[in-house]
């Protein structure tokens, strides 16, 4: 990509970041992606937003909340409640979904208009997230674990571990 490209974009993306109302530290890097921001959506010092990100703040009290140092290529964030990322984070290919996006009565017009449940999710700080992972509603996953590609993760993940699969399962404890 040429010089002169690569500079329109930024420019783009920051002037996008700056009409949805997103707070964001020095040195952002990327290009423009996909955002509704209805409640608040903060990112630190040296993020790098890359292919076709796309981050949902839904709600007025929705929150989104990127820490410094963090690396998003291609993930999908959306929050009702909130999904906070620590530092020195990569994700690539993800998505992040702090609710269940409908209700799940078997009445269909309370499945249309009933209450959706959501839970906040919180990735700690060095944590690795690789592509085409799910992480649902109510995860908290430890600092320094990875997720193994393709994992759908519905549990916690303590500190220094491997998690993968469909549902993610404990792998191996991670050392330095």
């Amino acid at each position: 990509m040429s010089l002169v490209r690569q500079i329109f974009q930024l420019g783009y993306l920051h002037l996008q970041l700056k009409k949805n109302h997103v707070v964001y530290g020095e040195k952002l890097r990327g290009i423009p992606c996909k955002i509704v921001n209805n409640g608040r959506i903060e990112l630190g010092n040296h993020v790098f937003l890359n292919y076709k990100s796309k981050l949902f703040s839904e709600l007025p009290t929705s929150v989104i909340k990127i820490g410094n140092n963090v690396i998003l290529n291609g993930c999908e964030i959306y929050a009702k409640n909130s999904v906070v990322i620590g530092d020195n984070c990569m994700l690539a290919g993800c998505s992040l979904v702090d609710n269940n996006s409908h209700n799940t009565s078997i009445d269909p017009e309370t499945r249309r208009n009933g209450p959706i449940k959501s839970s906040p999710i919180t990735l700690g700080n060095n944590v690795w997230v690789g592509g085409h992972v799910i992480v649902m509603k109510g995860v908290t996953i430890g600092d320094n674990s990875i997720i193994a590609a393709g994992s759908v993760l519905t549990k916690n993940v303590p500190p220094n571990s491997l998690f993968g699969g469909n549902p993610a399962r404990f792998i191996k404890k991670l050392e330095e």
